[in-house]
């Protein structure tokens, strides 16, 4: 919670800067400039290049290798298909329960992304049989290499989550749309995770015009390895590739120059924080923290990969963060709550330090009564100290009222209360009781339309007012009669009957 509301902070204060950019025409390519805060001096600059003789000034070519993706664990799985199906990490913990009861995925509660050594055989069956899956039975070439996802030592608990050897005979059309989706999710990183390297060249090219630098860069695509099975599995999905390969450059050469180059002058402004996505938050829970941990300790980060998806409807639910669309936005009340709370509890290093102490603990060197008496010690600390909100937190807890009107007295706005409708000037003393004796007498309460309208209009009309000595219901206008005392007065106006045609009532 107090990392949403440090990023919500970071939205609402973030003031938008304006800048400019020069954009050079050169074969068919753009080479761009450096940033301009001051729009005098970019447009000064583009005359200054328009029509001028451009040179280039460095080629440089980089050749580059992305490994392929490691497995799933956990988190993520959840991180992945929050970011393609939108997800929440509870509904993708729910899929994987399902398909792990199905018989059809491995165990999902797991922080652990490799397998062990002891399952090479089995894992090379399982992916011959889930290339054979639509869409993936469209890869060509496909030669898996199981040893990049064995590791022993950094398996714990679980090992990563693949689908099983029971794929085989599964209908996974037949699959309700969700688990379908995470299947074929985790059957597309497994395949991923066994395939060849993605092998690319960038090429950044500089050029130099009336001493202003200007950058193009592009990328050409080596050897397309794992990336291939990826973007199929995106077209199948309808989704855009994760990374675009970038165009490819002309082959430009250091001291090529160029005639008449073409300008152009685009406005820009800089850009806020996003809001966090489960995808993010996820990753930021993982990762909190961690700069201040030591390398040894066993667990990082908030909560496990178990509890991470509860943690987040926990806070949900109790109407501390709402979702609007992918983003997770505390509430007022949610950021009030972080605000009041005592700092060590709204730090990840209080878990962080925990957690390497039941490490220690569980190894033997560490005694537990000294750790309890530490916690105990903690919570007296915290519970003196900060034994009572203060006046001004109690404030930003205060329930917001209406207002209905303006005060005929002063002119103050008027608020609802439970009992009343009163002036928010407490020394004006205006005030309309909702159970005074004028409206019990006559078996009726004021409601809030009928005060808006007397504090608008200074009369309502009730319908079905009951009187004691005729015992009767009757319909009449009720005016507002304030004498500036501590009660206020009303009077009764009955609408006129209509006049007969020979003039009698």
């Amino acid at each position: 919670l107090a990392m949403l509301a440090e990023r919500d902070a970071k939205i609402t204060l973030f003031h938008k800067e304006k800048y400019h950019l020069l954009r050079l025409t050169l074969d068919g390519t753009e080479a761009v400039s450096e940033k301009f805060t001051d729009p005098t001096e970019a447009e000064q600059a583009a005359v200054m290049c328009k029509g001028a003789a451009v040179t280039c000034t460095s080629v440089t070519k980089e050749q580059k290798k992305e490994q392929p993706p490691k497995l799933y664990d956990l988190t993520t799985l959840q991180r992945e298909a929050n970011r393609l199906f939108g997800y929440t990490a509870k509904q993708t913990l729910d899929y994987a329960q399902s398909l792990y009861e199905k018989k059809l995925l491995t165990y999902p509660r797991t922080d652990s992304r490799y397998l062990t050594s002891d399952m090479a055989e089995t894992a090379s069956c399982v992916i011959h049989l889930a290339a054979k899956l639509p869409p993936f039975d469209g890869c060509t070439n496909f030669f898996p290499l199981v040893e990049a996802m064995i590791s022993d030592k950094d398996v714990s608990d679980h090992h990563a989550i693949i689908p099983t050897m029971e794929i085989e005979k599964a209908d996974i059309k037949g699959l309700p749309l969700g688990e379908r989706n995470l299947f074929l999710l985790v059957c597309c990183k497994l395949l991923c995770a066994s395939a060849e390297p993605y092998v690319y060249e960038t090429v950044t090219a500089t050029f130099d015009c009336c001493g202003h630098s200007f950058t193009a860069k592009g990328k050409r695509v080596l050897a397309e390895g794992w990336r291939e099975i990826d973007r199929i599995f995106r077209a199948f999905l309808k989704e855009k590739p994760a990374d675009g390969d970038g165009s490819t450059l002309p082959d430009f050469t250091e001291g090529q120059t160029f005639d008449g180059a073409e300008v152009a002058v685009t406005e820009h402004f800089t850009q806020p924080p996003k809001p966090y996505t489960e995808d993010t938050l996820l990753s930021a829970m993982e990762n909190a923290g961690k700069d201040g941990i030591p390398d040894e300790a066993e667990r990082k980060g908030l909560g496990t990969p178990a509890t991470r998806a509860a943690i987040i409807e926990k806070l949900v639910a109790a109407g501390f963060v709402e979702r609007r669309g992918k983003s997770l936005i505390p509430t007022k009340t949610g950021i009030n709550l972080v605000t009041v709370l005592p700092e060590p509890l709204t730090s990840p290093m209080l878990t962080a330090e925990w957690e390497q102490k039941l490490t220690e603990i569980a190894k033997g060197g560490a005694d537990p009564d000294t750790f309890m008496d530490g916690i105990r010690t903690m919570v007296q600390e915290i519970v003196s100290t900060y034994s009572c909100i203060s006046e001004d937190g109690k404030k930003l807890f205060a329930p917001e009222k209406e207002v209905i009107g303006t005060c005929p007295r002063c002119g103050q706005p008027v608020y609802e209360g439970k009992k009343n409708f009163a002036c928010s000037d407490r020394s004006c003393g205006f005030v309309l009781w909702k159970n005074d004796r004028f409206w019990t007498s006559r078996k009726k309460e004021l409601t809030k339309k009928m005060a808006t309208d007397l504090l608008k209009k200074g009369r309502t009309n009730v319908k079905g007012m009951w009187s004691e000595k005729k015992q009767a219901a009757y319909d009449a206008a009720v005016i507002l009669d304030d004498t500036g005392g501590k009660y206020i007065n009303f009077k009764l106006e009955f609408p006129k009957r209509k006049e007969g045609v020979n003039g009698r009532k």
